[in-house]
This record gives C-alpha cells, sequence and structure tokens, in this order.
C-alpha cells in the first residue's frame, strides 16, 4: 500500500508542479516572445508567434500528462493520426484558414493598428490570429474576418501610405468670378497647417452645367488637397466647415459634397 501510494503519490505530485507551474510559464513565455517580435519584426509576427508558443505548450503538457497516467503516447500519436485525417476532412476551412494566416504574415498586406477595408467591413485591426483577423469597427463592434475570405477577397488598407487625399465638390453660381473663388479656396487651405503644401493642393473647374433639376448653370469646382494619415477621418469635416464659413462672409449660396 506504502509503494503504491509513493509510486501514485510521486506522479500527481509531479502533474500538479507540471500543471500549475507549466502553464503560467507557458503563458509568460508566449507573452515575451509576442514583445520581442513585435518589437523586432512587426505585431503581426508577434501575435502569431506568441500564439504558436501558446498551443504548442499546451500540447506538450497534454502529452506528458497523458504519459504520466500510463497511456501509451506513440499509440495514441497512431490512433491521433488516423482520427486527424478524418477530423481533417471535416475541417478543411480550419486548415485553409491557418495556411490563409501563413500566407497573410509573408505578404504583410497590413498590420495590428491598421483601418481595414475588408467586403463592407471597415475598422482596425485589433488582432491577427492562427483562424482569423479580429477587427474592431469604426462604431466599435468587433467583426471576425476568416483569414481565408481576407486572403480572397480585395482588401484595402487605408492607412498603408503615411499621407492621404481628401477631395470636395463644390458647386456655386455660374456668375461667380473664378479667380476669386480660387484664391479663396487656397487661402482656406494654407491657413490650416492640417493640409500639406507638398504635394501641391489642387482647384480646376469640374463641369459647368444644371445642377440636377434646376434650370441654372452652376460651376463645379474640384478641391483636391493631402494630409498625413492619421488626420484623414476629421480632415474632409474640416475642410468642408472652412469653407462654408468662407463662403458665407461672401453672400454665395454654395453646395459642398466630399467625394469618396
Amino acid at each position: 500500500m506504502n509503494n503504491v501510494f509513493m509510486l501514485y503519490g510521486g506522479s500527481f505530485l509531479r502533474l500538479s508542479v507540471l500543471i500549475l507551474m507549466g502553464i503560467p510559464l507557458i503563458r509568460w513565455c508566449s507573452f515575451v516572445l509576442t514583445k520581442f517580435c513585435a518589437q523586432r519584426f512587426s505585431a503581426h509576427i508577434g501575435l502569431l508567434i506568441g500564439n504558436i508558443t501558446f498551443y504548442g505548450g499546451l500540447i506538450f503538457v497534454m502529452v506528458t500528462v497523458l504519459h504520466e497516467f500510463g497511456f501509451n503516447v506513440s499509440a495514441l500519436l497512431g490512433a491521433a493520426g488516423v482520427f486527424g485525417i478524418a477530423i481533417g476532412f471535416a475541417s478543411q476551412t480550419s486548415f485553409s484558414n491557418i495556411i490563409s494566416g501563413f500566407f497573410l504574415l509573408l505578404e504583410r498586406p497590413f498590420s495590428v493598428g491598421d483601418i481595414i477595408k475588408s467586403s463592407d467591413v471597415v475598422g482596425y485591426v485589433e488582432a491577427i490570429d492562427l483562424l482569423s483577423v479580429r477587427v474592431r469597427t469604426m462604431d466599435n463592434k468587433m467583426v471576425r474576418l476568416p483569414n481565408e475570405m481576407v486572403l480572397k477577397h480585395t482588401l484595402n488598407n487605408l492607412t498603408y501610405y503615411p499621407i492621404k487625399r481628401v477631395e470636395c465638390l463644390i458647386s456655386l453660381p455660374y456668375s461667380s468670378q473664378f479667380d476669386e473663388i480660387q484664391r479663396l479656396i487656397h487661402a482656406v487651405i494654407v491657413s490650416n497647417s492640417l493640409f500639406l503644401t507638398e504635394p501641391v493642393p489642387v482647384v480646376i473647374i469640374n463641369k459647368i452645367t444644371q445642377h440636377d433639376h434646376d434650370t441654372e448653370v452652376r460651376l463645379f469646382f474640384t478641391v483636391r488637397v493631402w494630409v498625413n494619415t492619421d488626420k484623414f477621418r476629421i480632415a474632409t469635416g474640416v475642410l468642408i466647415q472652412e469653407l462654408k464659413h468662407q463662403f458665407d462672409k461672401k453672400n454665395l449660396i454654395v453646395t459642398i459634397a466630399p467625394v469618396n
């Protein structure tokens, strides 16, 4: 009885130490590797390496626990191989998402923190996991995009480049003086540091035509300015607000619309 107790008591002690110390150690190693790889390479690679380390460590702990209970791990792995083939056919989508995740890692079309548009989803990339990309939309909803879908469909990275262009269309009465209007618009752009001077802002006549069902002929100006990407979301509103303020001073009836 004492021998049996010592045998199983020793196994129980080893298992307790393995579980109570091993799992926190795995979490710590995963955290450290995630931070290190994120600083050395990118947040994308850091998250992926951290996940692989965490799940790989858990598998190691599970195999060790089974071995301590006396299971033939080799036989179990053989059976798991046959079982895994059956599961593989039933879970092709998961494997496809994992493979797609590695392709996204190699291609790196976006990183954590970027704003992307995939199908009708637009938002900040919060995490890139083995199976999916987690996106926080502009109205603060979490959307999970399977890696395979992200890889197959057209993807727009709205923050990939450091600067972006803002564009709007202005409609004025035909009697308006072109030179005066052009100077007014340029003055609005130059006076605000939000708008960049390089590339050079563009103010041109887009067309001269009737507006919808109105009989009045109107001038249509296209205004294009460049801003830093981190200011892109507010830039269009600021431009339209300041243009309206200046046109109101001149008592000009205008319509201003952003161009997507």
